[in-house]
């Protein structure tokens, strides 16, 4: 039967220790087999500096060892104590206003401050030195939500030796590559370069005066905090060799997750939808966790019910919290955890849900979902937590992009690069065609199609490796602001799409910005086949064939819209405007012809997606809204392993129902 750990944040800090073993009574009732612990425990394990107490961490691992839960054992250097801040206030960091921070909160430690280093250091040697020896141990988790960045003087230092090593210590060549005789920006000395901050080169709107300083700065900033997580994380590895990790948060923009995962054993992240997310965008946060390491990941944390911080906290529906589980599971979660397990009586958290919540009962509804999903897990067969996810089609995610088009000045303030990867994984979550979402660094061989949605920063390097997945026969697909600017922001010349152009087959010198609601209406034929909306690239085809143009209606209506390149073996296809959804299946239509993929299109609200083990395929079909929806099953006479049940030809899905239907190889 199946591992998995099922479980999440477990802080009995928080309470009297009479209450613990009737937590424990309670949470194993639901099958409850793993608490994530020590967190937020620095102040308690280090009242003082060097004073350690590790009493209560003993006694808590005690019980857990007592109740045989497994343990994911935190090292809790993501909250400061008050008497480190008071006395490094070095530690505290400074925003782009210049002020410093004077202590609380948490995830605000400034990643250069050799204090916070020597500190958290010596606690981590402290804690992994101890509980090396713990057999209940799965896994390592280091800090926690790492996010942010800081703008101080310790910051700046390090900030300069960082571009001493990345511009081989030329100080010229950050002088010619960042483009600084625009507004005398010219650096003759290094002490003169200051990070980007709203006191310095930053609008009060947040955008860059120098977009090559901005982006060096952030790539330095995701660097910064990656040092800090393998400082942790080389500690722990002299004491033990169990798996590392750190919780990540899907597509936030800080750091350059691509990156970081190199240096974590396993991805886990945190999955807290809002009331009015689309499946489809949970379904592609889950798919990107999967892509930083191409492979499983643990879902570290979610919420039984209802969340605390978002503008509207809306309770889960009955079987909604089961339906996100297997969600996360379909798309590669090999864990199912959450936040919390016992509801905190104050703070900021203490509306938000829990296994066991303010109740105290195990008779409450969610209680009973909880124990539902928990017997369900437990029949689970091994084989299916490191089965993989195959896909057809890649869709490359990348921070740098993401970063220079967000902080561009122009053409639109509406730009906002994860609904532009959405815009077209949804065209394929729709049709029901897995996908992987991958980084540039990936083999593009081994996919059929490969989508660049704004892919904006394009190196000489990548251009070479996107012609020749073309001309051995795949499909590539790309949109506007793709292609225009290297690493430092700067603007290929000779018109756009920069380097792209040969493969895509054309060109351009003008995107009109539209504004606000503004769409125009795209022709192919004579007839109307959709609008465009958010900018409009005036397309000039060279080899490309036209697909779309603009309507009358604009002084541009002549220039492509969609274009289709035919490049030795393969196709290049471009976009030159955001697509709504008709104009979107109508592009769609050509590209999966074209593929040779077949979608499914029989039902919206229905996922049906395949993970493939040693031993089996294991298809889950799952309705991810609240409307019964009736389908034909995939594979009739298959089991499912929930019910244990053989299914038939037609398959009634009652709202946020799932079935994991399983097929033996």
């Amino acid at each position: 039967m199946m591992s998995i750990l099922y479980g999440g944040d477990y802080n009995p800090e928080q309470w009297p220790e009479d209450t613990w073993q009737d937590d424990w009574d309670k949470l194993k009732q639901a099958h409850v087999n793993s608490a994530t612990i020590n967190v937020f425990s620095w102040s308690l394990l280090e009242p003082a500096e060097g004073v350690f107490n590790f009493d209560k961490l003993d006694k808590i691992v005690a019980l857990l060892e007592k109740n045989n839960i497994k343990i994911v054992m935190a090292t809790s250097t993501a909250a400061l104590p008050f008497w480190m801040t008071k006395k490094y206030p070095e530690i505290n960091r400074v925003d782009d206003y210049g002020r410093r921070q004077v202590g609380g909160k948490r995830e605000n430690a400034c990643p250069n401050s050799p204090e916070f280093q020597r500190l958290a250091s010596q606690l981590v040697e402290k804690v992994a030195q101890r509980y090396a020896s713990v057999k209940n141990i799965t896994h390592w988790h280091i800090s926690n939500e790492y996010n942010g960045y800081c703008y101080c003087e310790n910051c700046t230092k390090a900030f300069r030796e960082w571009l001493k090593y990345e511009y081989d210590n030329d100080l010229d060549k950050i002088n010619q590559v960042w483009g600084t005789n625009v507004w005398s920006h010219t650096y003759h000395k290094w002490d003169e370069i200051v990070p980007p901050m709203r006191i310095g080169d930053t609008y009060d709107n947040g955008k860059p005066v120098m977009s090559g300083l901005d982006m060096a700065y952030r790539r330095f900033q995701s660097d910064s905090l990656l040092k800090n997580f393998k400082m942790e994380r080389d500690i722990i590895r002299k004491y033990d060799q169990r798996p590392v990790t750190t919780n990540l948060m899907g597509s936030q923009k800080d750091l350059d997750y691509f990156k970081w995962a190199k240096e974590m054993d396993v991805a886990s992240w945190d999955n807290y939808p809002s009331f009015d997310t689309p499946a489809g965008y949970t379904a592609m946060q889950h798919d990107l966790m999967r892509g930083v390491k191409d492979q499983p990941f643990m879902l570290m944390e979610q919420t039984p019910s209802q969340q605390n911080w978002q503008p509207f906290n809306s309770l889960k529906a009955p079987n909604q919290m089961r339906m996100l589980s297997y969600q996360a599971m379909a798309h590669g979660a090999k864990t199912i955890q959450f936040f919390q397990l016992k509801q905190a009586r104050n703070g900021s958290e203490k509306l938000h849900s829990a296994m066991i919540s303010h109740a105290e009962s195990t008779q409450t509804r969610v209680f009973g979902e909880l124990k539902k999903l928990g017997t369900e897990l437990n029949q689970l067969p091994e084989d299916l937590e490191n089965s993989r996810n195959q896909s057809k089609v890649g869709i490359i995610f990348d921070w740098n992009s993401y970063w220079g088009l967000e902080d561009c000045m122009g053409p639109t303030t509406n730009l906002d690069y994860v609904q532009e990867v959405y815009d077209y994984y949804r065209a394929f979550y729709d049709r029901k065609i897995g996908v992987d979402m991958i980084s540039k660094e990936t083999d593009l061989e081994k996919y059929q199609v490969v989508i660049a949605p704004s892919m904006y920063i394009n190196s000489p390097e990548m251009t070479t490796k996107i012609e020749k997945f073309v001309q051995d026969g795949g499909i590539f697909v790309t949109n506007y602001m793709s292609g225009l600017a290297d690493k430092d922001d700067n603007i290929y010349l000779g018109g756009y799409p920069g380097l792209l152009r040969n493969v895509l087959g054309l060109k351009y010198e003008e995107t009109d910005a539209l504004p606000f609601d503004q769409t125009h209406k795209l022709v192919s034929d004579g007839k109307i086949i959709g609008k465009g909306s958010l900018v409009c690239d005036l397309i000039q085809p060279q080899t490309a064939e036209s697909l779309a143009h603009y309507s009358g209606e604009v002084f541009y209506q002549n220039n492509s819209v969609l274009t289709k390149n035919h490049f030795g073996e393969g196709f290049a296809y471009y976009a030159g405007s955001r697509l709504d959804k008709q104009a979107m299946d109508f592009f769609m239509k050509d590209i999966l012809q074209q593929a040779q993929i077949v979608p499914d299109e029989t039902k919206t609200g229905v996922e049906i997606i395949t993970r493939t083990g040693k031993t089996a395929r294991y298809t889950f079909v799952i309705n991810t809204d609240g409307k019964t929806k009736q389908i034909s099953n995939p594979y009739p006479n298959s089991r499912d392993l929930l019910t244990q049940t053989t299914t038939t030809k037609e398959i009634d899905l009652k709202p946020y129902d799932v079935l994991i239907l399983e097929n033996k190889l």
